[in-house]
């Protein structure tokens, strides 16, 4: 009965009113309808969704350009930016390949901007204006600077003055070379006199290719054929294996072999293996330059398709060793190290704790070798291992990056060196040497990025989050 008579008044209200009978359902409860006039205040009362300002669309795809070019880690780049979206009211969603970055923006955009947006940019290595920008992104993300104050900084960071020039850099190939080959390639201070003379021809050649573009496509062929060309004339009074190995220790792709292993681990697959082939594919060009001179002396004095000078199979052998008294390695690592720094471009201010921490990975792997006698896979873990923990604990207390701290131990532990000897015994026919050499390198970089992984767990958790900011490390 209450329904027939609700319906019934309503019908009479509506005829009162001078309008006509609204179509209701029979079968409606007292108390259940709603006025019109409500319901189209309701509908104007709902939160309207507008596109974020251009410029802040803009800030973002500069700051992933930013990140990119001065070394953030691949596998790092999506939980950044995703993180970065957020906090500037940008739904975004990022997909990496090497040496780009596709944007694709989720929510509704001002005119003219496009869904997807690719950010091209070749990566390298600037970790003054890194920590710089690392800690912009913590403030953006943490709520402590707006996108106008923001665009600022990055402004002023792309426009630093880099810590160290081209020159310096390429005066660190010498120091680089000669330390090596004592701490790793079983050279003595002669061989390591010598390494870091035939070093000057990389840098030489680096100063070159900058000035002529086109030249960074033959750029390991032609410097290896030339360091092949001289270590072969003296081969007979030095160390030929750890001439070839030393001297061109900064072209060895180590880190790239050693990251592209973490994003496969990391579930990066594609980018991954496209910088594994890469790697391959370097090795096998620096291995071809190395071959070149010894085919071309010994066809010249009648030995024959020969891929090594007459005389050095049983003369020495470049395993890590060292021929020298061990004292000498406190003098060595530091100065490897800071090499390295100049060539990371860090700032002085970042190079105590890269050296201790660096110098602690080596310390490790010695150790481990010598007390031990552990294998170069158990090694490598344990260095790793060590260097993750002390740099994330260094992260956790000062709030700072951790990176370039990582990134000085991983350097000294990166086994670029046994690919090229892959590579280089499958030159000279040694096949089952050269499935040593490789695997080893393979097994070596899935310890190192499994150690370092494991770290991350160890200091911040499974959530892998330093006070809402995501990990910006190895």
């Amino acid at each position: 009965m209450a329904v027939a008579r609700s319906a019934a008044t309503r019908m009479s209200d509506d005829m009162r009113l001078g309008g006509s009978p609204v179509r209701r359902s029979s079968f409606v409860l007292v108390g259940e309808a709603q006025d019109p006039i409500q319901e189209l205040v309701a509908e104007s009362t709902k939160p309207v969704c507008t596109p974020p300002p251009v410029d802040t669309i803009q800030l973002l795809i500069d700051l992933n350009d930013a990140l990119l070019a001065y070394g953030t880690p691949s596998h790092r780049m999506e939980a950044l930016v995703d993180a970065l979206g957020e906090s500037l009211h940008v739904p975004v969603k990022v997909y990496y390949l090497p040496t780009y970055t596709l944007l694709h923006f989720l929510g509704p955009l001002p005119p003219g901007k496009r869904e997807q947006h690719i950010v091209k940019t070749r990566g390298g290595w600037d970790f003054g204006k890194l920590q710089v920008l690392h800690a912009l992104c913590k403030d953006l993300i943490r709520g402590r600077t707006n996108p106008a104050g923001a665009k600022k900084k990055l402004h002023d960071i792309r426009n630093m003055r880099d810590a160290w020039s081209e020159l310096w850099i390429v005066a660190g190939y010498p120091v680089s070379a000669a330390t090596s080959a004592i701490m790793f390639f079983n050279g003595n201070g002669w061989d390591a006199l010598a390494s870091g003379l035939l070093a000057c021809i990389p840098g030489g050649m680096r100063l070159i290719a900058n000035r002529f573009p086109s030249l960074w496509w033959t750029y390991e062929i032609i410097c290896c054929a030339l360091i092949s060309t001289i270590a072969a004339s003296i081969s007979s009074t030095r160390c030929y294996p750890s001439l070839l190995l030393s001297s061109v220790v900064t072209l060895l792709p180590g880190y790239t072999v050693t990251a592209s292993v973490v994003e496969i681990l990391t579930k990066n697959v594609i980018s991954g293996s496209v910088r594994l082939c890469y790697t391959v594919v370097y090795l096998a060009a620096m291995a071809y330059g190395l071959t070149l001179a010894p085919l071309f002396y010994n066809v010249a004095v009648g030995n024959g398709f020969q891929r090594r000078p007459p005389g050095v199979e049983n003369a020495c052998t470049a395993e890590q060793t060292i021929a020298v008294s061990h004292l000498w390695l406190i003098l060595c690592v530091p100065l490897y190290i800071v090499s390295y720094n100049v060539y990371l471009k860090s700032p002085p201010r970042q190079w105590p704790v890269m050296t201790l921490i660096g110098a602690l990975g080596y310390g490790i792997s010695y150790l481990s070798k010598r007390i031990w006698h552990a294998p170069p896979e158990i090694n490598a873990f344990t260095s790793a291992l060590g260097i993750g923990l002390a740099s994330n604990m260094y992260a956790r207390v000062t709030d700072d990056l951790s990176f370039h701290a990582i990134t000085a131990g991983v350097f000294i532990q990166v086994p670029g060196s046994w690919g090229l000897r892959g590579m280089l015994a499958l030159a000279y026919q040694e096949y089952d040497r050269s499935l040593y050499w490789n695997y080893s390198m393979l097994v070596i970089c899935v310890g190192i990025g499994g150690a370092i992984l494991m770290s991350n767990y160890m200091v911040w958790g499974f959530r892998l989050k330093n006070r809402r900011v995501p990990l910006t490390d190895f």
